[in-house]
């Protein structure tokens, strides 16, 4: 969520003012379904997730209104940008130890990609070796939900496979089958 909030709201102003920067948090706020105390963790955590997918998908679709095919693109540059930003510090460790041993390198991404990419579904890692990893998403959380179908467009398809192959050299292919996925990372 930290992530959208960032990079979302300065591109638009950026680009449109900073009236459409306050539009876009009113679009937020008005989509975004309030946690209640006294729910339980597990509503609590259903609730944010669909408040996290939402707001991706809509701060998209503001850049997409506003600008059209090109402000869609600006949207994605910005969020692989953020992605870059989040993840600088391993992309410079992860080097020094490809040089060694590339296939160590490997293991060690897939293992922190498999770990920080269980926020978007619960998936099982089927195979992971010196050069690839697969994962069984089965079935997938984000085509479940409303904004789903949008968000795996935008991020499963798009934004994480870009960051994956500019910044590591990984190539990421999803098989999508019904709401059941399986996704492929390995070296180009």
């Amino acid at each position: 969520m930290n992530m959208v909030e960032d990079f979302a709201p300065r591109l638009v102003k950026d680009e449109l003012g900073e009236t459409e920067e306050e539009e876009l948090r009113e679009i937020w706020k008005k989509e975004s379904e309030p946690i209640p105390k006294d729910a339980s963790d597990k509503e609590r955590y259903e609730i944010a997730y669909r408040n996290f997918m939402r707001n991706w998908v809509s701060a998209h679709n503001f850049m997409k209104t506003h600008q059209g095919e090109d402000g869609a693109k600006k949207f994605m540059q910005a969020a692989i940008g953020r992605w870059n930003q989040r993840y600088s510090g391993e992309s410079v460790w992860l080097k020094i130890i490809g040089a060694i041993s590339r296939r160590a390198a490997f293991r060690i991404l897939a293992k922190r990609l498999a770990y920080s990419m269980q926020v978007f579904s619960p998936f099982v890692v089927t195979e992971l070796t010196g050069k690839r990893m697969i994962l069984k998403v089965e079935p997938c959380k984000i085509i479940g939900t409303t904004s789903g179908t949008d968000f795996c467009s935008m991020a499963c398809q798009n934004i994480i496979p870009v960051w994956l192959e500019r910044k590591f050299n990984i190539k990421m292919n999803g098989n999508r089958h019904g709401p059941d996925c399986s996704v492929t990372f390995e070296h180009f």
